[in-house]
């Protein structure tokens, strides 16, 4: 059964939306050519500007800042899918204690700034005798606000897995644990693998804040060549092209990863069944 969510666009319709196309993309040609304009005016595009890039100094130097910048996201992206499917199951649990206890810790970090739980690691952790440097603090905070946001999206994703699906595992014997590990988080990651992936480039932009903890990741690194140099804009915008790459680069890791599974399953449901038939 087919579902229309809103009527197909008309004639007329369809030309309103090509004429407001058509504006938008004049609109915004005109911005940038605006901002290129006075870019070129003020003398930004001179080659003094431009030619420290070409360097090997200022080249390492962009590089262990991406080095750094992708260490502190790896690893804070891993310890984040954990503790979220850790909050997740926890919110789905039977045990009232254990639902409750694991809403209030989601709930809590989703509702802090990540700027403060980023200083409160590098700042209040060490006042108890745990010193864990800028790396662990920058660590720390990303894993604990994206692990609780990524917690509700695995809650909402196992949610929206059919019921049928549990009760069919039940009925073979399968308890809760078992279900919801082998059924119930295999679908589900099909249907929350574009938001996953967009809250995975969240977290790559916010281990910029580690900036405030003197954590040497990209954009300091980028601090440090206009601070020698003076070029303030070309190196906003080399940082900025970097970090535009690697989040292309994550969404077509994504989008391959979802025809792989597209395809797998197309082939799966296109596997014939040979039924076999006894004689009476």
């Amino acid at each position: 059964m087919t579902v229309a969510l809103y009527d197909a666009p008309g004639p007329r319709s369809r030309r309103r939306v090509l004429i407001g196309s058509a504006l938008g993309a004049l609109v915004l040609l005109a911005v940038v050519g605006v901002v290129v304009w006075r870019l070129s005016d003020t003398g930004q595009f001179r080659s003094i500007f431009w030619e420290p890039f070409t360097r090997s100094g200022v080249q390492r130097i962009l590089l262990r800042g991406l080095g750094a910048t992708l260490r502190a996201a790896g690893v804070a992206l891993v310890l984040a899918i954990a503790l979220g499917l850790l909050l997740a199951v926890g919110r789905l649990s039977e045990r009232r204690l254990l639902r409750q206890a694991s809403g209030v810790v989601v709930e809590f970090f989703r509702a802090l700034p990540l700027v403060l739980l980023i200083f409160f690691a590098f700042l209040g952790l060490p006042q108890l005798g745990i010193d864990i440097g800028a790396f662990g603090a920058l660590v720390i905070g990303l894993t604990l606000y994206n692990g609780s946001v990524l917690a509700e999206i695995f809650r909402a994703g196992i949610n929206a897995v059919p019921r049928g699906q549990t009760e069919a595992a039940y009925s073979i014997g399968l308890r809760k644990g078992a279900v919801t590990r082998l059924i119930l988080i295999p679908q589900a990651v099909r249907t929350m693998l574009p938001t996953i992936v967009s809250q995975l480039v969240v977290l790559l932009k916010d281990s910029a804040l580690g900036f405030i903890v003197a954590y040497p990741e990209l954009l300091r690194s980028g601090r440090r060549i206009y601070t020698n140099i003076g070029n303030v804009i070309p190196t906003a915008i080399v940082v900025a092209t970097i970090y535009i790459l690697i989040n292309l680069a994550l969404s077509q890791i994504a989008s391959w990863l979802e025809r792989r599974q597209r395809g797998e399953r197309r082939r799966h449901d296109e596997v014939p069944v040979e039924i076999s038939t006894g004689q009476l």
